[in-house]
């Protein structure tokens, strides 16, 4: 398989990305210089090595100093009484570039898929738990997943198996409110939707 249709292969694997737009960015890369390229390479190869993984809410985070917590989850001033539960990091850029959360994160990592056999090997579920379990503060979980099939499976899935630990504890299980169409990606949407269906959370 000669380097053109191996990349093309490579890169329609990412989100997102189909084999017609992943061909686009094996093209874009020959135009490139053999320096631009090569930044590039070296760029992927210490991604890894450079980044850390918060051992709380499992962001992945740069601060140079391979700290265990991010930002957030070290800052004193977020609120602590509200974990709000998200698939990926990106969606969690995106809610806090709306500047409407002051609460606390966790990453899932995914979503479950309908009918999968072993939903738990599918998201964080067992690192979630340690996290809702230390936290005893909380008083409001909120699942903020994308408002798709998928998504609203997981959500139904989080319910029930946190059920054991919310209900003794009083603690409050929320999802967004349908600010957020059907078939909607979280990551795509925009600010204002993310405010309302934060506002309008059930």
């Amino acid at each position: 398989m000669d380097p053109i249709t191996q990349l093309t292969e490579i890169f329609s694997h990412f989100p997102g990305i189909g084999p017609r737009q992943a061909k686009r960015f094996v093209f874009y890369l020959l135009g490139q210089n053999d320096s631009a390229n090569k930044k590039i390479a070296d760029l992927i190869v210490e991604l890894k090595k450079d980044i850390n993984s918060c051992t709380r809410c499992m962001r992945f985070f740069s601060d140079g100093q391979k700290s265990s917590l991010c930002n957030i989850c070290s800052d004193e001033s977020r609120d602590k009484t509200k974990l709000l539960i998200i698939a990926k990091d990106v969606d969690l850029d995106n809610i806090e570039r709306s500047r409407s959360y002051e609460g606390l994160y966790f990453v899932l990592g995914g979503l479950v898929p309908i009918l999968d056999k072993n939903p738990e090997e599918r998201i964080r579920q067992f690192e979630l738990k340690r996290e809702v379990e230390r936290n005893t503060d909380l008083k409001e979980i909120i699942i903020a997943l994308s408002a798709t099939v998928e998504g609203d499976h997981t959500a139904e899935y989080i319910r029930e198996s946190f059920k054991t630990i919310t209900e003794p504890r009083g603690i409050k299980v929320s999802v967004l409110g349908r600010g957020l169409s059907t078939g909607t990606e979280l990551e795509y949407s925009d600010i204002d939707t993310i405010k309302n269906a934060l506002k309008h959370r059930e």
